[in-house]
């Protein structure tokens, strides 16, 4: 195929990252995914260590319980997803891919050394999809123009030659940038 560097989570996360508190408020939680048009959010503890994820579905989860008990305060910890799945910064978006196919998440935290520094949507990585696709489209017209700039001149001498024989002298003089 091309050699072409693939796209990685740090080329497509995004690194401003709307993070909760286990101890926030989820009705406080939900306002900020709707205001902000999240799926979901990363719930990290003070040092930045990812302990769960706050999806749209974890809230809707909460709908049962209100039945039962009222819409009292509540907080995230009781109704986050545990986050088992994780992006590395160097990991290509086939990688993300796959993690993305072995989970329900709409979103994986992007951590270095433990520590969060960005997170990744499935949107995020169709972006990298369609970056890749646009590298391989510019390796392979860099690839034809490299073959048709060969396919001009004559390889070795005796290539040469076969290719002047068959010029007339008009041809050739107009190739050597003379006058006939």
């Amino acid at each position: 195929m091309y050699n072409v560097d693939l796209p990685t989570a740090r080329d497509c996360m995004t690194a401003n990252v709307l993070t909760f508190s286990p101890e926030d408020d989820l009705f406080d939680a939900m306002g900020h995914l709707l205001e902000n048009h999240f799926a979901a959010a990363p719930v990290v503890d003070d040092d930045d260590k990812v302990l769960g994820i706050l999806t749209e579905k974890d809230c809707l989860r909460c709908l049962s319980n209100f039945a039962y008990e009222g819409f009292e305060a509540c907080s995230i910890s009781a109704f986050q997803s545990p986050m088992v799945e994780f992006c590395e910064p160097n990991m290509d978006i086939f990688g993300v891919s796959d993690r993305f196919l072995a989970t329900n998440y709409p979103l994986l935290p992007v951590l270095e050394d433990g520590k969060l520094v960005g997170v990744i949507s499935r949107r995020d990585t169709l972006r990298g999809v369609q970056e890749l696709r646009r590298r391989l489209d510019q390796a392979q017209r860099h690839l034809e123009e490299a073959a048709g700039h060969q396919a001009d001149r004559p390889k070795g001498i005796e290539n040469m030659q076969r290719s002047a024989a068959s010029q007339s002298p008009e041809q050739l003089a107009r190739i050597m940038g003379r006058k006939s």
